[in-house]
Order: structure tokens, then C-alpha cells, then sequence
């Protein structure tokens, strides 16, 4: 099962901690998102559009009255996703310098990480994933950003696929089970890319480990 990355998990959390619902959403709210992904909208845009929708709703009515699917907000997500686009094609023709120190964070953030990392089949995935990120230094890739969290989600893949047979079938088990009253609901599609995004947060819990981009764990 190959793991790319948490846009739909990500975009879940962000929209269920602003209304208070549930814990996870519809398989209709689940589809919306993935079209949103496919489409290549970057995730911070979408957050931007629900929190549009949200101060939109504030001056209307409560928090508790706030209406509860996604699917309600999409109009708004859109509109952003369409004031992006319009930044994006009117953006000046210079080469933006590439981001080279916030490479150097991430390496200095890694070296941490490393040394204190005792354990040897972790360290030596940070240790292949510092590696790769060091190689972004004076790249000529266009969008940095997106490519490190390409790296980040692969590191993630690469630690759980290490792991012990019997030790990835409990923790595909337990991700399943966070799901299991909404799976016969879901599209095939839906249904995995949930597992993966679940998979993801028990490895990190279990394992104790470090987000390499960011300063969260």
C-alpha cells in the first residue's frame, strides 16, 4: 500500500476543530476533498476558503449552529481556489530566489534529531531523508515546498514498510478499525486514502516521532 501524504487528513482536522463535529466526515465530504487534490489545490487554500466560510457564518449565527458539512462550505473553498489561481498567473516572470535557508532549518532540525535518536532503524531513515533534503540546496525545482513534503511523506513510508510484517498488520488493523462504521459507505478510494492518512498518525504516535518540516510531532 504506497503512502503519498496526508492532504485529506489534514483538510478533516482543520475543518472538524473549527465546527466541533464528529471525528471524521461524510464519504460526500470525503470525495470533495479528493477532487481537490486532484486538482492540485494546494491544502492552505482550502483552509483558507473554510475560514472564510466560518467568519461568514459567525455574523449569522452561533458556533453550535454552524451548518455541519463541508459540503456547504465548497462555494467558498472555490472562490479561493480561484483567487489563487489568478495570483498564480499573475505573478511577475522573475525567478524567485529559492528558499536555501529554510533548507538549512530543516538540515540544522535534522542533525538534532539524529543525535538524539537512539534508536537505529529510525535514525538511519532521518538519516537517508537529511540526505535528500540536503540535495534540494541550489535546486532548480520550482516548487521547493511541495517536494519536501514529498520527502517528509516518504520518509513515513519508508520507517513503516522496515517494520516487522506482523507490526504493520496491526497498525493497518487499528487504522481500519478507526474507520470501520464508515467504511461500507466509502469509495474504494475514499477508503484507502483514510487507512493511509490513519496509518500515518498511529506510526507517529507509536514511534514517538519528530515531524521533519515542521516543529510539531
Amino acid at each position: 500500500m504506497s503512502y503519498k501524504n496526508t492532504y485529506i487528513k489534514d483538510i478533516e482536522n482543520y475543518f472538524l476543530n473549527y465546527v466541533a463535529r464528529g471525528i471524521m466526515l461524510s464519504p460526500k465530504e470525503y470525495d470533495l476533498i479528493m477532487k481537490w487534490k486532484a486538482r492540485g489545490v494546494p491544502k492552505e487554500v482550502v483552509y483558507k476558503g473554510i475560514t472564510k466560510a466560518i467568519e461568514n457564518c459567525r455574523k449569522k449565527v452561533t458556533r453550535s449552529e454552524f451548518p455541519r458539512s463541508l459540503v456547504y462550505y465548497a462555494s467558498f473553498i472555490e472562490d479561493e481556489i480561484r483567487n489563487y489561481k489568478n495570483i498564480q498567473e499573475n505573478k511577475s516572470d522573475n525567478i524567485e530566489p529559492k528558499p536555501n535557508d529554510f533548507i538549512q532549518r530543516i538540515l540544522d532540525r535534522l542533525a538534532k534529531i539524529i543525535t538524539s535518536e537512539k534508536r537505529d532503524n529510525v535514525r538511519k531513515h532521518y538519516v537517508e531523508t537529511r540526505k535528500r533534503i540536503s540535495d534540494l540546496l541550489n535546486s532548480n525545482d520550482e516548487d521547493i515546498f511541495t517536494t519536501l513534503e514529498n520527502i517528509e511523506e516518504e520518509f513515513y513510508e519508508a520507517l513503516f514498510q522496515s517494520l516487522p510484517l506482523s507490526e504493520q498488520e496491526r497498525i493497518i488493523s487499528n487504522a481500519k478499525e478507526m474507520i470501520n462504521k464508515r467504511s461500507r459507505f466509502m469509495t474504494k478510494r475514499a477508503h484507502r486514502e483514510s487507512v493511509l492518512s490513519f496509518r500515518k498518525e498511529i506510526l507517529k504516535k507509536d514511534y514517538e516521532l519528530i515531524k521533519i518540516i515542521s516543529d510539531d510531532k
